[in-house]
């Protein structure tokens, strides 16, 4: 009786904990307007394009609304990689770690793995502000680098209107052979534009987003013991309730 009991209590116990441990998340959409950024290279050089050449390095730059996204080559005979430790972003002056495509959905804080590049090969990289990533109530939320959605007040849109002027950076040390070479792109906002009604933002590129962080599984494990507990408790209580209940006609 005990152990049917239990059996009847533990899938539903089970049933609300998965649906906290689920890795979508819902939204009801946005009414507001999506704005787009238009960004112009500022340092090490001005320009219009986003691209970089110095006879080492080769770069090109792209923005979502929330990351960088860049393509390096490896112009030497040497062997190039990424000094992670060291890599940094900063948005209008507050400087953050990273992450990449390898550390994108990681909890806690790691750095990332290095990667050798050959001579005359090449990489392509997202990086994002570390903080601008959570898992929250059961979802992985992203911040957007600056507001993208005036939500339809004027405040916000003012806001967003504002932002012309903002500046990114990104700190890149470089190893090339033994010597590493600091590099520092810094770049600024020269334009922001509303999207037509109705029109989605421009899609980002991110790597598969795992279902939940290994923590939740952990906090589930140790749920059990507790879900068992509490079934052979309940269990108990209705046992001795229906000993104790008299029999009609006595």
């Amino acid at each position: 009786m005990i152990f049917k009991m239990m059996m009847l209590l533990l899938p539903v116990s089970a049933g609300f904990l998965a649906a906290g441990c689920s890795g979508l998340s819902v939204s009801s959409g946005n009414p507001g307007t999506h704005y787009v950024y238009s960004y112009s290279l500022q340092q090490p050089e001005q320009r219009r394009e986003l691209t970089f050449n110095d006879g080492s390095i080769s770069a090109s730059f792209t923005f979502d609304a929330a990351a960088l996204i860049f393509d390096l080559h490896n112009l030497t005979d040497q062997q190039l990689s990424i000094v992670w430790e060291r890599v940094s972003m900063g948005v209008n002056r507050r400087t953050y770690s990273v992450r990449n495509m390898n550390t994108f959905y990681t909890m806690g804080h790691s750095t990332p793995q290095p990667l050798t590049v050959p001579p005359k090969g090449f990489l392509r990289e997202t990086v994002i502000p570390w903080q601008h990533v959570n898992y929250e109530h059961g979802a992985w939320i992203e911040r957007d680098l600056f507001p993208t959605n005036d939500s339809g007040t004027q405040r916000l849109k003012g806001m967003i209107e504002s932002s012309v002027g903002s500046e990114v950076t990104l700190v890149l040390p470089v190893r090339i052979g033994k010597v590493v070479m600091d590099y520092t792109f810094v770049f600024r906002v020269d334009s922001v534009r509303a999207l037509p009604v109705g029109t989605a933002p421009p899609e980002k590129e991110r790597p598969p987003m795992p279902d939940a962080p290994m923590y939740e599984l952990s906090i589930l494990q140790g749920y059990l013991p507790v879900m068992i507990s509490a079934g052979i408790l309940a269990a108990s209580v209705i046992i001795f309730t229906q000993k104790k209940a008299p029999a009609e006609g006595l």
